[in-house]
């Protein structure tokens, strides 16, 4: 059997409203809102995932002699 590397991306998304002078400084506040933790996105805020090949291997294929002991690995015996 082969071994592929399939990248699974989750997309959150949230619309905060500020009031500041102008775009720039809005974006800056809304930065550091996220940076310092104020802002949290969680699941509430899922807007899409995407499910593909990652790009670390050539068309997903994991060549046998790589590492990939750091990767979350899903159970070979898994049926679908």
């Amino acid at each position: 059997m082969m071994r592929f590397g399939i990248k699974v991306e989750e997309i959150l998304s949230r619309t905060v409203i500020v009031e500041a002078e102008d775009l720039d400084k809005a974006m800056e506040k809304v930065r550091e809102a996220v940076k310092s933790s104020e802002i949290i996105l969680d699941a509430d805020d899922y807007v899409a995932r995407e499910i593909e090949p990652c790009d670390n291997f050539v068309g997903g294929i994991v060549p046998s002699e790589a590492d990939v002991s750091f990767y979350w690995h899903l159970r070979a015996d898994r049926t679908l």
